[in-house]
């Protein structure tokens, strides 16, 4: 079935962007963007569980009155307890995104909660862990969006000279910041020390403080990207390191074994100090390698638009049968 107008959507999220945390749910307001730009009709619907949990109550309540006002054709929740307060609600059909910290095991009851919303709407995965996680293997798998505008090489002296860094010295970001236990900054300090044996001039930095534009000239001057999270679903500053051609050394995490697969410079290896400070001390020997960007690219913003409509129509089609 071909429909003759493109989708009208509620979104809703417990993530978006404020001015006091300007790097909160960035992601989905640039899914929104992208996919206004495909011309879907969206509304959004955001709140913040993490200030108020009786804002998940109040979101279904205003979500339910919404519907009974306005017409749309489907609710696109992100992450698992914003698809059960989408699901709360019998008249449209849901798509939930899940990103990987709603099913990871951190909170069993999250999980137990993530696992009713996966049969419940329609789920959408950022990694095939997650649907075999939760026990949905022929779900949708859509991995997190990169900027490839924002995000490419550019040269490496000149972006230093623009966050003030030193031109002669190495640089390994954790990317994210140390603040978060799951990023586990201690195995990433602990792994570079190790590496400075080989590679003296090699100091530790971390992305936290950033605008998204420096964020851009981080990747570009950082000669390595060392992930070591104990958990992940698709994490997206991954791609945005390769959408620049700097290489990524990560622990098995989320979808990045698969990302990386094949790429030179680039590796996965065990969750050891040692084994991380091998495999950095070899990144930093690599050249940049157009790979690692068409690597990217293949999550380009708009691609990963263009599939998330995709299950939108499909969704569409199903009900209309």
């Amino acid at each position: 079935m071909t429909r003759d107008r493109s989708p009208k959507v509620i979104l809703l999220t417990n993530m978006y962007p404020t001015a006091e945390r300007p790097w909160f749910g960035s992601f989905v307001a640039a899914q929104i963007e992208d996919l206004r730009a495909l011309g879907v009709e969206l509304h959004l619907q955001a709140f913040d569980g993490t200030v108020d949990r009786w804002n998940y109550l109040r979101a279904g309540r205003d979500l339910r009155s919404l519907v009974r006002r306005r017409k749309f054709d489907l609710v696109h929740a992100h992450y698992g307890l914003t698809g059960a307060v989408a699901a709360s609600q019998r008249s449209l059909p849901v798509v939930t995104t899940f990103h990987g910290g709603d099913y990871t095991g951190e909170a069993p009851w999250q999980t137990a909660v993530s696992w009713m919303v996966s049969r419940l709407t329609t789920p959408i995965f950022v990694s095939p862990q997650g649907a075999s996680r939760l026990r949905r293997p022929g779900a949708a798998v859509i991995p997190a969006a990169v900027d490839t505008d924002l995000f490419q090489p550019r040269d490496r002296s000149r972006a230093r000279r623009k966050l003030g860094w030193d031109e002669e010295v190495r640089y390994a970001l954790l990317p994210g910041s140390r603040t978060l236990r799951n990023k586990r900054a201690d195995l990433f300090e602990t792994a570079v020390r190790l590496a400075q044996a080989d590679v003296p001039d090699l100091k530790p930095v971390f992305l936290e403080g950033f605008s998204r534009t420096e964020v851009a000239h981080v990747m570009n001057s950082v000669d390595v990207t060392v992930m070591t999270s104990d958990y992940e679903g698709s994490p997206v500053s991954i791609r945005e390191s390769l959408a620049c051609e700097t290489p990524v050394v990560s622990v098995p995490v989320g979808d990045v074994p698969e990302l990386l697969s094949g790429l030179p410079g680039c590796a996965v290896v065990e969750r050891s100090p040692r084994a991380l400070a091998d495999a950095i001390v070899g990144a930093l020997r690599s050249e940049r390698r157009h790979e690692l960007r068409e690597r990217a690219l293949e999550s380009s913003r708009v691609r990963v638009a263009e599939r998330v409509v995709c299950v939108y129509d499909r969704l569409l089609d199903r009900t209309a049968a």
